[in-house]
């Protein structure tokens, strides 16, 4: 390289595109309001703040435009990365860069799980950035601008500097995030979080976090902020100040933003913390439910989930004006058989709308990783069965989304049986009546404390989506009648009521679409195990020499759950 860090560069940070085709990615509930992606890349917005401040930098969003010739040519230093349905889009960007002599520097999640898959990039800026890119920079300084820079000290966060959202149009944005702390105390077999950030939370100060409040008031922006936390209560002792300062905050400026986050269903055994979230105005949490079957959550280290029992913890929750959505996995492998009939049960008892049912993958580095490489059950991403325990392990992005992709293992049970039970499941939770009497019965129960007053860009877009979500689900006669029924009866329950349950209902456009795409992809798979597959369908077929096997974790027959819940009268 013939320029130092110390110049004026032009820095070119690009988030690559993530496909439409998966459960996390609501395009089209951003579209229905004109916007058009999810939310903006908080992680290459941070970096941004992180770079020496007299660089010239940009963002290109691939998921809000498609990279310009003369972004690309302008720029002297590619700076990208992202998470594994990004890896793609990441690598393709990287072999362009090589191909033209363009310096790029990659760095995230993926590439720090999986960095040999990387080896093309000038600089791998692996970990947290917070230490790792001084490292990068100092290494530059020093005429050694290539390598690998990571540091395995975790980062102190109140060193984080506020995101750079001037790089942004709130317009091309469903909502924006932020965040206020790193890492997770729990230890869940099947995740990656504590691979990556560990097990001891880390948690911003309140006056640091207001701060990033501060610049987006600043900015203009108003309505929905995420928080993208890996667990939001991990550390609740230093939450709850932080919740505080947030609840005076929005109150001093007459609630301008309402909030989402994730947390652990621990939650709803904390009056204290939900009533600071209510007064903070959070209106909705996801939740890693994950199954209701408590020997599987024993299994998979998840003890966390078996404490009380769950439908009560969700309506707890419910109590203090917060909807619950949450994450839920096939492919344990102490489940029992008929776990597609439990879970459908849970769903529509609880009133989970937006209930993200996915396929148990094994994520590079994790706990059930190691575990399955012992038990010589990995399956690589070209479908070849890893029988030796010491082969390289990749895990490549292709179909590999947790919905419709995953169990790239030799599962206990019939691989095939999991998938269609995994079609059956979202099939009939993303009925129209299934999912329209979810949102009815939630809207009736929830009780909402609505202190956000909406502005005018907000009313506009809010405006518009409702119009969309009137004409697309009217058109429809599947959905036409349980669209006016909704109407009709959140009206009668008060403004906040009938907003809400729009809201909801917005959100089918997205989950109608993808359900289609997703069991189609499920029909390929299930064709594929049982015509192609060259290896084990399930751990009874895996015939390895006795000497070579190692324990399974199996499980006894187990009846059919019984889940006890007062459900909804809902008629139509």
């Amino acid at each position: 390289m013939n320029f130092s860090p110390d110049q004026p560069l032009k820095c070119l940070l690009i988030q690559p595109k993530f496909s439409e085709t998966n459960y996390w990615n609501f395009t089209t509930s951003a579209k229905a309001i004109g916007a058009k992606a999810t939310a903006p890349p908080l992680g290459l917005l941070t970096v941004a703040a992180m770079l020496p401040q007299n660089w010239d930098i940009e963002l290109a969003d691939l998921n809000v435009h498609p990279l310009s010739d003369e972004q690309w040519n302008n720029a002297d230093i590619i700076c990208t990365g992202g998470m594994l349905p990004q890896q793609g889009g990441i690598l393709a960007l990287v072999e362009r860069a090589k191909a033209e002599g363009k310096y790029v520097v990659v760095g995230g999640p993926d590439p720090t799980s999986q960095p040999a898959l990387y080896h093309q990039a000038n600089a791998k800026v692996l970990g947290e950035g917070e230490r790792s890119i001084p490292l990068w920079l100092e290494s530059w300084k020093n005429g050694e601008p290539n390598g690998t820079f990571e540091t395995k000290e975790t980062t102190d966060i109140s060193t984080t500097p506020v995101p750079r959202f001037d790089l942004i149009s709130f317009n091309d944005y469903l909502y924006v995030g932020l965040q206020t702390s790193r890492g997770c105390p729990y230890n869940c077999e099947f995740c990656d979080v504590i691979e990556l950030f560990g097990r001891k939370p880390r948690v911003k100060g309140p006056e640091q976090f207001v701060k990033e409040l501060d610049r987006l008031y600043e900015l203009g922006y108003r309505g929905w902020i995420d928080i993208a936390d890996d667990n939001f209560i991990g550390n609740r002792l230093k939450t709850k100040p932080v919740l505080a300062e947030i609840a005076n905050w929005q109150s001093k400026r007459k609630y301008p933003f309402i909030f989402s986050t994730e947390a652990s269903v621990n939650l709803a055994d904390d009056d204290e913390l939900l009533g600071l979230m209510r007064e903070s105005q959070f209106r909705y949490v996801f939740l890693g439910i994950e199954t209701p079957d408590q020997r599987v959550l024993s299994q998979t280290q998840k003890k966390i989930n078996t404490v009380k029992p769950l439908i009560d913890r969700v309506h707890r929750i419910y109590d203090f004006g917060i909807s619950v959505t949450a994450g839920f996995i096939l492919g344990f492998d102490s489940e029992p058989d008929d776990c597609d009939d439990a879970l459908i049960d849970f769903i529509q008892e609880s009133g989970i709308m937006l209930a993200m049912v996915g396929l148990l993958v094994a994520l590079p580095n994790t706990q059930l990783t190691k575990r399955l490489a012992k038990e010589r059950r990995l399956i690589s991403s070209d479908h070849k069965w890893l029988k030796n325990s010491n082969e390289t392990y990749f895990l490549e992005s292709g179909t590999h989304d947790q919905t419709g992709g995953g169990l790239n293992f030799i599962t206990v049970r019939d691989r095939a049986e999991i998938y269609r039970q995994l079609h059956r499941v979202i099939t009939e939770v993303y009925a129209p009546k299934a999912f329209m009497d979810r949102v009815l019965y939630v809207t009736s129960r929830i009780k909402l404390q609505s202190k956000h007053s909406w502005g005018g860009w907000e009313y506009r877009r809010m405006l518009r989506g409702f119009v969309y979500l009137s004409w697309q689900l009217l058109k429809r006669k599947d959905t036409r009648w349980l669209f006016l029924r909704n109407c009709w009866k959140s009206l009668w329950m008060g403004r906040p009521q009938f907003d809400f349950a729009n809201q909801l209902m917005g959100s089918y456009l997205h989950f109608s679409k993808q359900t289609d795409l997703i069991r189609k992809q499920l029909e390929v798979s299930i064709k594929y195990e049982n015509e192609q597959t060259n290896y084990p369908r399930s751990v009874s077929e895996m015939n390895l020499p006795i000497q070579e096997s190692l324990p399974i974790v199996t499980c006894e027959p187990n009846p059919k759950i019984k889940i006890a819940v007062q459900t909804a009268s809902v008629s139509g």
